[in-house]
């Protein structure tokens, strides 16, 4: 999958353990990233999603079922829930990290896990590689340890991976006032 990653520029967010014993027979020729990765996954019992054009995450799926339409479509508004709760979700720890001087999101890329608790309190962080400054990796995972954001929704797996990434034409994060002037 790194390959897949570095042809494409998409960046593959997962745990490894996911990964493990699982064998994909290749893609050779010309595809669109889509394609190839739907053609990578034939077989694997993992899918992705897509977390932005640029950004992707897999997970299974037992591949010998089949679901019902009625079981689609309550998928399908589970999908769409849990998306919604994860885009409120960025964006209140983006608007978190505005408040932390050194780590204003904008300027980095990092890929990072949460788990919330059913009171919507951050139990946990944890960064899945580094913005490149380790003072920087330290203040977000203590900013955003502890703080209460919206309460997650029922049956949501855990932990939340969330990718903040420097502004720019796809994302224009702003900091709604400066860092000093909040209390």
């Amino acid at each position: 999958m790194k390959s897949f990653s570095d042809v494409t520029g998409q960046s593959l967010l997962v745990d490894e353990s996911l990964l493990a014993g699982k064998m994909s027979a290749g893609v050779r020729g010309q595809f669109s990233a889509e394609d190839a990765l739907s053609r990578l996954l034939a077989g694997t019992g993992l899918r992705e999603r897509y977390a932005s054009d640029k950004a992707f995450t897999l997970e299974s799926f037992d591949s010998g079922s089949a679901g019902s339409a009625g079981d689609e479509l309550a998928q399908d508004a589970s999908d769409s829930r849990w998306e919604v709760y994860g885009a409120s979700l960025q964006a209140s720890l983006e608007h978190e990290l505005c408040r932390v001087p050194g780590a204003k999101p904008g300027s980095y890329r990092l890929a990072l896990q949460v788990w919330i608790d059913e009171a919507g309190t951050v139990n946990r962080v944890r960064l899945l590689g580094s913005t490149g400054l380790q003072a920087r990796d330290a203040s977000i995972s203590q900013a955003l340890e502890g703080i209460r954001v919206e309460p997650p929704p029922a049956g949501l797996g855990q932990p939340m991976t969330l990718l903040l990434l420097p502004a720019g034409a796809a994302h224009a994060l702003r900091c709604d006032t400066p860092v000093a002037a909040r209390a």
